[in-house]
């Protein structure tokens, strides 16, 4: 049995339509990226967590057992943190 990723996506605050930022901030396991899209074919539901330092945020928390990063093509460099879109199954 493949092991479950704990995922949590909420909106990115820092979100500018003009800069180049991404929508959506989506952490794996703990470990943050960003994406403009993201589609969940996996078990969610929502969720109101303590990130220490910032206080409460409110995530949709998915269980998945694998992630499809899907590259922005309109990056001029590669990044290992953004995506155009990000699916969870």
């Amino acid at each position: 049995m493949k092991e479950k990723l704990i995922i949590k996506i909420r909106f990115n605050t820092n979100y500018k339509p003009d800069d180049g930022s991404k929508e959506w901030r989506v952490l794996v396991n703990g470990f943050e990226n960003f994406c403009n899209h993201v589609t969940i074919n996996c078990p969610s539901k929502t969720s109101k967590d303590f990130i220490e330092g910032v206080g409460d945020k409110w995530h949709i928390t998915c269980e998945a057992t694998s992630i499809e990063y899907i590259k922005d093509e309109k990056l001029t460099t590669d990044s290992a943190i953004l995506f155009k879109e990000i699916v969870l199954h």
